[in-house]
């Protein structure tokens, strides 16, 4: 018998070989390391099949949680074995024994997770520490919540039923890390891009740019209000991802005005993310709907970032038929917003055209760019100064242009194309990050000029933000 990825079932000889020999090593390591409890980790799944990936997947969470736990002593032996009758993990710790088993209980009974982990804690003289002993009850069933050990005499449930449920929970897990994870990411995004100094007319942490009403606290108050947003956004990408991407837009409309308005609650009604609230919340989405190709097994970094550059050519699959609708509409002079007089006078799409090519700027510009920076040794900080460098000589940036006007955006534009010449050449020839002082002259006397002509170029800014969450989920960070 196998299961569907291969693995062979084990008979109760193999388990009790495999119970046998983890004895012998426990009571190895009492005797090499003397005085030390051991700690023994394996995993509760139910039936014959005890490893496969998602098995693995939660095992590898348990390691760390376990370690972590263990972090405040002494670990003298750390190791494991994979073999087909299940996954194990064995430490050796200097510790009080009934202490380290309240503490792993309490990981045990914390996380829906810890359902699945199996931890003994053996003490000096080689027994094992009981949850009697600290006078809690017994572990409860997967699938009802009674004592475990009376469905387990009563074979209350089947084996497949308590094997699907330990999957229900891996997944279950391992989603929501992925949901919360994303929305980190894009919350850090945006925080990151109003640290990043000096940006020409924008707020950063040197001043407020071209801008009256904001400044870089504003941005805080509103980026920490949009994590529950940007979290239904990735949940949302999950529940479609065998379903119409269109659909998946479609179905982020409400919670961007609703984004929209909880960011206007935190700032006090200033407006200073609606266009990340647009594309981060689209690009959240798209990385959910590509979860299963991004999740268990791709840990290559050229594998994350594969995933992200097709997470942006998902958003283009999502808005471009709606943002086409969009444009037809408009043409008939229905336009309201500054965004869309702006393309009804001058056909510039600004960010939903930016979507519905599948952010090209963040793909063939912004990210590039970024990565290459922080390859040739800039901080963070520099190279995402690069990277909006990038993005201002190739976009045509609304903000500017309503602000400036067709003139004033242009100029901007060309002085971009000036600095991002300089980079592309200093790039090239490895002398970049010695040159960054220069680059960053010139990006604080551009600052101070646009600032004065009150150009913001917020566009730009928001493109920035998306390529540095994409930065940060191909880093799987």
């Amino acid at each position: 018998m196998e299961n569907r990825q291969g693995q062979a079932a084990q008979t109760v000889a193999d388990m009790m070989r495999a119970r046998e020999a983890r004895a012998a090593m426990q009571h190895a390591l009492l005797t090499k390391y003397p005085g030390t409890c051991v700690v023994c980790l394996c995993m509760n799944i139910a039936g014959p099949v005890k490893t496969d990936a998602a098995i693995e997947r939660a095992f590898a969470w348990g390691v760390q949680a376990v370690r972590d736990v263990l972090a405040p002593h002494e670990l003298c032996y750390d190791a494991q074995v994979h073999e087909a009758t299940g996954p194990e993990a064995m430490f050796c710790v200097r510790a009080q024994a009934l202490e380290l088993k309240r503490r792993l209980c309490l990981l045990e009974d914390g996380d829906a997770l810890g359902r699945l982990l199996d931890i003994d804690v053996i003490a000096p003289d080689g027994d094992k520490v009981a949850r009697t002993a600290l006078g809690l009850p017994a572990r409860r069933c997967l699938l009802c919540g009674k004592p475990a050990p009376v469905c387990a005499r009563s074979r209350a449930h089947s084996v497949d039923a308590l094997f699907a449920r330990a999957h229900e929970l891996i997944d279950a897990h391992f989603e929501q890390a992925f949901v919360r994870r994303t929305a980190q990411n894009a919350v850090r995004a945006l925080l990151c891009e109003v640290a990043v100094t000096p940006k020409p007319g924008l707020v950063d942490r040197a001043n407020a740019g071209a801008h009256t009403d904001m400044d870089v606290f504003t941005f805080i108050d509103s980026a920490c209000a949009l994590a529950p947003y940007f979290e239904s956004c990735a949940r949302t990408g999950l529940a479609f991802r065998q379903g119409n991407p269109e659909a998946c837009f479609d179905a982020l409309r409400t919670p961007g005005l609703l984004a929209e308005a909880a960011m206007r609650r935190a700032t006090g009604g200033v407006n200073t993310h609606k266009g990340a609230i647009f594309s981060l919340g689209i690009a959240c989405a798209a990385l959910g709907m590509g979860y299963e190709a991004a999740a268990p097994g791709l840990e290559k970094n050229e594998d994350r970032q594969a995933g992200a550059m097709a997470a942006l050519l998902r958003c283009g699959e999502m808005t471009r038929g709606p943002v086409q609708r969009e444009f037809e509409r408009m043409d008939g002079g229905k336009g309201c917003t500054a965004g869309e007089r702006l393309y009804c006078a001058q056909g510039v799409g600004g960010v939903r055209a930016e979507a519905a090519g599948g952010f090209a700027s963040v793909r063939e510009a912004a990210l590039p760019r970024l990565e290459a920076c922080l390859a040739a040794g800039l901080s963070l900080n520099d190279a995402s100064l690069c990277a909006l460098v990038a993005l201002m000589a190739r976009t045509q940036d609304t903000n500017a242009l309503h602000r400036g006007g067709a003139e004033g955006a242009r100029a901007m534009q060309q002085t971009a194309q000036e600095i991002d010449r300089f980079i592309v050449e200093a790039l090239s020839c490895g002398k970049l990050p010695g040159m960054m002082g220069q680059v960053t002259e010139r990006m604080r006397a551009w600052d101070e000029a646009l600032s004065r002509a009150r150009i913001s170029p917020g566009g730009s800014a928001d493109l920035l933000a998306l390529a540095l969450l994409m930065h940060f989920a191909s880093q799987g960070e």
